[in-house]
């Protein structure tokens, strides 16, 4: 059965591979010409800072946390492409909290416009208000002008890198049977969230009204505010900063795939990676998510709205599958899809998914399917049964938010 559905995947994977590498000679195509224009290519490096904490945060752009240090050393770097003359760039820095709302320390910028041609150092102040600095942000920009296809661009863009943070739960990798005690749960930055499902959260994915269980998610009782507090305290424990945490930036599908399964490669290069399973849910302020299954997290009220920490619409949610397609190229491939209860996204909206994905990660192979896509169901029956397999070698002793599930004795799955 599993070669049947490979066979299927991987027809969908090499119509996928053709438009990127299309895609790709149009590109080169256009670039050999040159278009004049008056706006600029920038590659911002967020050096360090000192006298002030912790973490910088430049609009849709963050450089990671430097913990427990008045002198932090980012190196962060931001590539924007297409920026218009005399465009100012706004930096907030924040002490980052791990459990409360992050404190504004002050903020400065930078006046991007064709003074900035070429490579250029910048120290700037950092000011709480009019009269009180609090420090200095140490900047390095390198400006060419901007040509071929980029030119083309109806508004500024940004090649990236994603910035990701990865965080550490021991007491969860005890619930899910982890061999190492270890449960990771991660949050990328995506870029062009704005641009791919718009501004407007009206228009996003609002919980299903006609599911039971987000009824009493979201119902105007005391037991939804209890449930939402839960769910908050869950996201709050499993996404809290420490020093475990780890932050970097990601350019590639490789980057990506060795993030999420490095480790696991390493200890066992011959896993099946497509039996991988991984919950998702997509808000404007990124990509959060954390490895999934039967036999993970089965005490959770909401897995979609956990990692949405409860809000009442999300852009997107649902399931992913990351892996290596050995047959066209060894490319990293992302089967995602639109499996949530709790937010029944439509699946008219899974090209703007993949179009997310391929915007951030060129090179990343994208099938974006519907949860009822027969291919999906069987590769989702051929999991469950691995998963059923492992889980019958195994225990899980304790339950990590036990206090917090039974709410009226039952517990509310997906």
């Amino acid at each position: 059965m599993l070669a049947s559905i490979h066979d299927k995947i991987s027809a969908l994977v090499h119509q996928q591979r053709e438009t990127f590498h299309q895609a790709k000679t149009t590109i080169a195509n256009a670039t050999t010409s040159f278009i004049p224009s008056r706006n600029w290519d920038y590659t911002i490096t967020f050096i360090g800072a000192k006298v002030i904490m912790i973490v910088c945060y430049i609009e849709k752009h963050d450089t990671g946390v430097q913990w427990f240090t008045l002198n932090p050393k980012w190196n962060a770097t931001w590539e924007l492409l297409n920026v218009p003359e005399d465009t100012v760039l706004n930096i907030f820095v924040k002490d980052k909290d791990k459990m409360k709302e992050d404190t504004d320390l002050g903020n400065t910028s930078l006046l991007l416009n064709g003074k900035l041609e070429g490579t250029r150092e910048h120290v700037l102040d950092i000011w709480r208000s009019e009269t009180r600095k609090r420090g200095q942000v140490f900047v390095k920009t390198v400006a060419t002008r901007t040509t071929g296809h980029v030119a083309r661009l109806p508004h500024p863009s940004t090649k990236g890198p994603a910035r990701f943070s990865r965080h550490t739960s021991y007491a969860a990798g005890m619930l899910t049977g982890e061999k190492k005690l270890e449960f990771y749960t991660y949050r990328i930055r995506l870029y062009h969230l704005l641009d791919v499902f718009g501004p407007d959260a009206r228009r996003y994915q609002h919980w299903n009204v006609g599911y039971d269980a987000a009824k009493r998610i979201f119902a105007d009782t005391l037991e939804g505010a209890n449930i939402r507090s839960a769910l908050h305290s869950q996201h709050s424990y499993l996404y809290r900063h420490d020093k475990t945490s780890q932050y970097g930036a990601l350019s590639t599908a490789d980057d990506l795939g060795k993030l999420l399964h490095g480790q696991r490669l390493a200890e066992n290069p011959a896993q099946d990676l497509k039996m991988v399973v991984f919950t998702y849910s997509i808000i404007p302020k990124g990509l959060y998510f954390s490895e999934t299954g039967s036999a993970f997290f089965q005490d959770f009220m909401s897995k979609h709205a956990m990692h949405a920490n409860r809000a009442t619409e999300v852009m997107y949610a649902g399931e992913f599958r990351l892996f290596r397609d050995e047959h066209h190229h060894g490319d990293w491939t992302l089967l995602i899809d639109n499996n949530s209860g709790t937010y029944a996204p439509k699946k008219e909206d899974l090209p703007r998914v993949r179009e997310l994905f391929v915007r951030n990660f060129p090179d990343l192979v994208v099938v974006a399917l519907d949860h009822e896509d027969p291919y999906l169901k069987e590769i989702r029956a051929a999991t469950k049964k691995a998963e059923q397999e492992q889980a019958a070698q195994r225990s899980q002793p304790l339950s990590l938010f036990g206090n917090m599930s039974a709410v009226g004795g039952d517990k509310l799955e997906l």
